[in-house]
C-alpha cells in the first residue's frame, strides 16, 4: 500500500510540474519586463498584481488538479499530497516568473526602496 501512495506522489508531481512548466511562463509574458523609466509605485503596483495573479492561478490549479485526480488516482487520503503540490508548484510556478524577479531584484537591490524616494519633486 505505501509503495502505490508513493507511485501516486510521484505521478501526480510529474503532472502538476509538466503542467506548470508550460502555464508558468504564459503568467511570466502577460506581464511587462522592467522598465526602469517607471516610477517606484508602478513597479511595486506591477509586483503585487503579479504575485495576485500568482496566487490564484495557483489556488484554481491545485483544485482543478485535485479534483481531476482524485476520481483517477483516489489522492484524497493520501496525507502528503499537499506537501508535494507546494513544493512542486512552488519551485517551478515562482522560479519561472523571469520578469517578476527582475522586478524584484531591481526594487531590492539596485534601486532600494526608501521613504523619502516616495515623495520626492
Amino acid at each position: 500500500m505505501f509503495v502505490f501512495d508513493i507511485l501516486k506522489i510521484i505521478i501526480i508531481a510529474f503532472i502538476y510540474g509538466t503542467l506548470l512548466i508550460f502555464t508558468g511562463p504564459l503568467i511570466d509574458y502577460a506581464f511587462t519586463d522592467l522598465h526602469k523609466d517607471e516610477s517606484n509605485w508602478e513597479i511595486l503596483f506591477e509586483i503585487i498584481v503579479h504575485i495576485i495573479t500568482i496566487a490564484i492561478f495557483w489556488y484554481y490549479l491545485n483544485n482543478g488538479i485535485l479534483s481531476i485526480l482524485n476520481p483517477l488516482m483516489n489522492v484524497k487520503n493520501i496525507k502528503s499530497i499537499d506537501t508535494v503540490i507546494s513544493i512542486t508548484s512552488g519551485l517551478l510556478l515562482v522560479g519561472l516568473q523571469s520578469h517578476l524577479k527582475r522586478k524584484l531584484q531591481y526594487i531590492t537591490h539596485e534601486h532600494p526602496f526608501r521613504v523619502f524616494q516616495f515623495f520626492d519633486k
